[in-house]
């Protein structure tokens, strides 16, 4: 394998190798951001509130399906890095081939559900009724391009593992300003609405992975994209399903658990699933910094579990928490003292700015749970043990907010208030799991030794 591929991630600063490996992750999940948020803003600019609704609760509903997707590529990365932590690359190569070769299949089944749900799945969530015809057509279309979804993330999932976080952010900045462009002509003067605004994403999604394909192939990457080389390894689907499958698992309840807390909130009308919706973009920009921290602590920890370097696996996760604390503090004020004004710029009625800003006020404070739950989330899926990834995403996301939303709203009768106070609150349910997971020390024997019996 050539070496510009491969990042050594277990030497060197701590702190400084983790934040370098980290900031082109960060930027990455910036990018991809702007996929939902320019959808938004730029349907709010020529729709207004209805177009708005459609973009949120559609778009929440293809997240589904990448979420799903990278709960499984994060397989990828764990034994891809823990493979080249012990230096073995023909494991690697193997495990790189059974997991494109996955998510070629998996990409044809999500399609072909996708389209059957859509309508019942759209009455389910209670989508306002001006709102439902325009995020039908934008879910049509996003779910014809479920293959370059899961070829995206098949092959970022697997250059992350190698310790290249550089290409990934390449490849889907090539995206995010296509997909702005596309935008804007689709919806503003080809007047496609929201349809227009899914179609743009997946032109943009395409392109970003016809050019990393492209790029890989003609330099010699360690899969060469041969038809041969699709090939399902029997001696490495097991160990990708023990890492995936808990992850992919994870994706689906938590989205669960975001469709129950949207068709409540839908429940109050169109400016409440307004609010909410441009409100759950600034979190999906607030909480990037633990995501991005996150999922280098996954690959620096699986590499330095690989290689047996316990110790400096324990020094990357409490580096990762440091990071992460000091950017949810900053940007937890930044959006307490502007909520209003990021809410206004996507141009919705005064109703909505009013319950937006309750929104930020109660839900805000999640930032600084999720600053170090998802830290302990990352270590362990990093050491193979996505199923504590699993069940403390569950914790948070099902057991305490569901609860927390029936107590609040219905119990106590606080209503929408009660709603975002149980957002807000439940991220800091996963505290007392993951100190019970890194002093239990389980951690400490990676997948592939587990799997072999080595030490």
């Amino acid at each position: 394998m050539e070496d510009k591929y491969r990042s050594d991630l277990t030497q060197g600063n701590v702190s400084r190798k983790l934040l370098k490996f980290a900031i082109p992750f960060l930027l990455a999940q910036v990018l991809q951001a702007l996929y939902g948020i320019v959808d938004m803003f730029i349907v709010g600019q020529f729709m207004g509130d209805y177009g708005i609704t459609a973009v949120n609760i559609s778009s929440n509903v293809s997240y589904f399906i990448t979420n799903l997707v990278s709960g499984f590529a994060m397989s990828g990365t764990v034994l891809v890095a823990q493979y080249i932590g012990a230096r073995e690359e023909e494991n690697a190569r193997k495990t790189i081939g059974t997991i494109f070769t996955m998510f070629l299949i998996l990409s044809v089944l999500f399609t072909v559900g996708g389209m059957l749900i859509t309508p019942n799945l759209l009455t389910l969530l209670k989508t306002p009724v001006e709102s439902y015809r325009e995020a039908c057509n934008y879910l049509y279309i996003c779910f014809t391009g479920t293959v370059f979804i899961c070829g995206y993330n098949a092959v970022s999932a697997v250059l992350r593992g190698l310790g290249d976080s550089k290409r990934p952010l390449m490849f889907v900045a090539v995206a995010a300003f296509t997909n702005i462009i596309l935008d804007i002509i689709f919806v503003g003067p080809l007047e496609m609405g929201a349809g227009g605004a899914a179609l743009a994403t997946i032109i943009a999604q395409a392109l970003s992975f016809t050019l990393a394909v492209i790029t890989l192939y003609r330099q010699n990457f360690i899969f060469d994209f041969k038809p041969k080389s699709f090939v399902i390894d029997k001696s490495k689907l097991p160990l990708i399903f023990k890492i995936g499958l808990p992850s992919a698992v994870q994706s689906t309840v938590v989205n669960v658990s975001i469709f129950f807390v949207i068709s409540r909130i839908n429940a109050y009308g169109l400016a409440a699933s307004t609010a909410a919706g441009i409100c759950s973009k600034i979190d999906s920009f607030a909480i990037l910094p633990a995501i991005a921290i996150s999922q280098a602590i996954s690959s620096m920890a699986g590499q330095n579990l690989g290689a047996r370097e316990i110790e400096r696996a324990k020094k990357t996760l409490f580096a990762g928490i440091r990071m992460s604390l000091v950017f949810a503090v900053c940007i937890f004020a930044v959006v307490r003292l502007n909520g209003g004004t990021l809410i206004e710029l996507f141009g919705c009625d005064a109703d909505t700015v009013e319950i937006g800003l309750q929104y930020i006020k109660y839900v805000s404070i999640c930032y600084l749970g999720n600053a170090v739950v998802f830290m302990f989330s990352g270590f362990a899926t990093g050491s193979g043990n996505s199923i504590f990834a699993m069940m403390n995403a569950i914790c948070n996301m099902v057991l305490a907010r569901i609860s927390l939303v029936f107590v609040f709203e219905d119990i106590l009768g606080l209503g929408l208030s009660g709603i975002f106070m149980a957002l807000g609150l439940s991220q800091f349910a996963g505290l007392i799991p993951s100190s019970i997971f890194y002093f239990s020390g389980v951690w400490k024997k990676d997948a592939i030794h587990k799997n072999t019996d080595k030490e």
